[in-house]
């Protein structure tokens, strides 16, 4: 009796015993999920497509714990808090009637969320997304009684009665327990109570986050095996019920249900944005190449090809196919973010400050889809990303602007050197060799040149050590230079592109390649860059009959221009296409480009929020060629007809993606 009163007045233990239901209570939730998991894959096995071995389920179970961790520990959080703040005040029944509530809540929650997802996965073949907000504006009663006549959910009723008396008893029996064994680590030694109070929040923290490593559980890791179906049961029907939340309350802020932010001091839509947008080749410049290559490369902007840079060798191989080809270098990117940019790219739509992953798939491909008008010239359309193809909702956003096929890092091991965002650029440019069909347009988008920058570059025989490995001249700079282990992912992605051109064109004499960087890099040599070598990326077309005479090399361009100079190099005369660019061939001598919130003419570029704050660069030639900036750049206001032009261009774009697509 003696001990026992000892351990009951003991707040050391009480903390103890109420950690260890409220651990209880967590592994209760994440068996719930599990549970769930094996269930759904048994129930729409006849969904998955791909070929499963054991490693690849075990693989996908085990991702999905940590989901499951996740959501089951920031629920449990709660009660854990208080128990670390009350227990010590003596307060810990307020604990208790916490822990209860929390437990029934969360129950109730996750049970009916799991069963409800089983009637949405068998309607639209996966879990919780945005699109089951819609019905928030739509027949309310009808939807219901669709959904009771056509599934007749009276099997559903029964099972989430069944399971949440199971939870609630489970609780009651929780609560009642008396953990005796919990007596046996009783010690009134400090520092082991100490240990053990950081034991349990340390682990507490770790379910709260899915994971001892760096990195939490999060949806952009989810797609970790080549069954489209099987990586959307990876996340739990309870965190996909918040992506959606989240998904659905950032389309309504910024996209379908938003209003034009552009729409002011005069600019206006028109009433059929499509028919001003429709163009047609001339004669087409090359004959119809067997295969296009559309590389879009990551980070890789235009700094590091500039005359100035040249004793580094850091992109000898593009620079080998830029004199060879067609080479711009005053190419501004549709956007400053890989996703953003890509989806411009693909699907002829400029990037205007809406997130076009989340909202592409809910409406049919726009007219302007890269993919679908290089398939109506019959080719068969791929796309290759060394990430996952959840990431970004990549996967689905290429589907829906048209792709045939497309692959990701599942489809060559899973994992490259570095193992953080996928393979590396080589796997991934060997995948591309491998599953190149006859007659392809394949859309390439690389990795390699992206933190965390942990590529073994020693096999490759990588020339810069340290900084002390830099040519003189640019050690002369005297200032901090970055460092060239970051410049080496760089370097590796150039001389995997550089490879991968080659054998293609050994296997396809008239392949014809394409190669972009998505974005500029945000990494640069020295501290100070000029606002030019900030902002742009480098153009190269590359192929058989393709010659540098085509196009003056300064000529500016933009993102948008890709899609029109590719249909009027190969596409039949007179073949009618809709874009918001224009054909490089064109013969335009003065220009205004734009890319979001960046505007550039021949002579001056600005960047940044036009209407409250921006740069200035007054564009100047001989900066490409000397280290330093030759003039320290003057604040210069955006006249108003640029700003009335970019808002023009911006309102239709942002009109084209949520409302003129059809």
């Amino acid at each position: 009796m003696l001990a026992s009163s000892v351990f009951k007045s003991s707040r050391w233990f009480l903390f103890v015993n109420e950690s260890w239901r409220i651990a209880t209570l967590w592994f209760a939730g994440v068996l719930l999920f599990m549970s769930f998991r094996v269930f759904f894959l048994v129930y729409f096995h006849n969904r998955i497509t791909a070929s499963l071995d054991v490693d690849t389920v075990l693989n996908a179970l085990k991702t999905g714990f940590a989901f499951d961790s996740a959501a089951s520990g920031v629920c449990f959080s709660i009660p854990f808090l208080l128990n670390c703040i009350l227990q010590p005040l003596r307060l810990g029944h307020w604990v208790r009637v916490v822990r209860i509530l929390t437990a029934k809540l969360f129950f109730a929650v996750a049970i009916l969320l799991c069963i409800t997802s089983i009637t949405y996965i068998t309607e639209y073949g996966s879990q919780f997304n945005y699109f089951m907000f819609e019905g928030l504006h739509d027949d309310q009663q009808a939807i219901a009684l669709t959904a009771i006549k056509q599934y007749q959910p009276w099997g559903s009723l029964l099972s989430l009665l069944l399971l949440l008396a199971v939870a609630f008893k489970l609780c009651h029996i929780i609560d009642k327990q008396s953990n005796g064994f919990l007596e046996r680590i009783f010690t009134n030694c400090k520092w082991k109570r100490t240990f053990l109070i950081v034991l349990i929040v340390v682990l507490f923290v770790c379910a709260i986050r899915g994971s001892f490593e760096s990195r939490p559980a999060t949806r952009k890791w989810s797609a970790v095996t080549h069954d489209p179906f099987l990586n959307n049961l990876v996340i739990n029907p309870f965190r996909s019920f918040v992506y959606a939340i989240k998904d659905y309350s950032e389309l309504q802020n910024h996209g379908l249900e938003g209003a034009n932010p552009y729409l002011k001091n005069n600019v206006t839509i028109a009433q059929d944005v499509l028919a001003g947008l429709e163009q047609h080749t001339s004669e087409p410049l090359l004959a119809a190449p067997s295969q296009v290559f559309f590389i879009v490369m990551e980070s890789y902007d235009s700094w590091p090809l500039q005359h100035k840079y040249a004793s580094l060798n850091l992109t000898n191989e593009l620079k080998s196919l830029a004199s060879k080809g067609i080479y711009l270098d005053n190419v501004l990117p549709a956007a400053s973010s890989t996703m953003n940019s890509l989806s411009s790219l693909l699907s002829g739509i400029p990037y205007a400050g809406v997130n076009m992953s989340l909202i592409g798939p809910q409406q049919p491909a726009s007219k302007l889809s890269l993919f679908n008008q290089l398939e109506q010239l019959g080719y068969t359309s791929q796309f290759f990303y060394g990430g996952l193809l959840s990431w970004q909702n990549v996967g689905q956003y290429v589907l829906s602007q048209g792709a045939d096929k497309v692959y990701s890092a599942t489809d060559a091991g899973g994992k490259g050197s570095a193992g953080v965002w996928g393979i590396d650029d080589g796997q991934l440019f060997d995948l591309v060799a491998e599953k190149t069909q006859a007659k392809s347009f394949n859309v390439i988008m690389s990795g390699s040149y992206h933190g965390p920058f942990n590529l073994d570059l020693t096999q490759y025989d990588y020339p810069f050590k340290s900084a002390a490995d830099y040519p003189s001249a640019i050690q002369e700079l005297e200032t901090q230079l970055l460092d060239p282990y970051v410049l080496g992912h760089l370097w590796y992605s150039d001389k995997m592109l550089g490879s991968f051109v080659r054998k293609m064109q050994q296997r396809y004499p008239d392949a014809l390649f394409i190669i972009t960087g998505d974005h500029y890099s945000r990494r640069y040599l020295h501290p100070r860059p000029n606002l030019y070598e900030l902002t742009h990326v480098p153009l190269v077309i590359y192929g058989n009959g393709v010659k540098s005479s085509m196009l003056n090399a300064q000529k500016i361009a933009g993102h948008m221009d890709i899609a029109p100079t590719l249909l009027n190099l190969i596409a039949p005369a007179n073949t009618a296409f809709y874009s918001v660019g224009q054909s490089l061939f064109s013969p335009t001598a003065e220009r205004t480009v734009f890319g979001f919130q960046t505007v550039r003419n021949n002579k001056q570029l600005w960047r940044g929020d036009l209407s409250a704050l921006y740069e200035y660069y007054a564009v100047n030639s001989l900066d490409k060629i000397q280290l330093m900036p030759t003039q320290t750049q003057a604040f210069k206001e955006i006249d108003a007809e640029t700003e009335q032009a970019y808002n023009q261009y911006m309102a239709q774009a942002w009109h084209l993606l949520t409302q003129g697509k059809k």
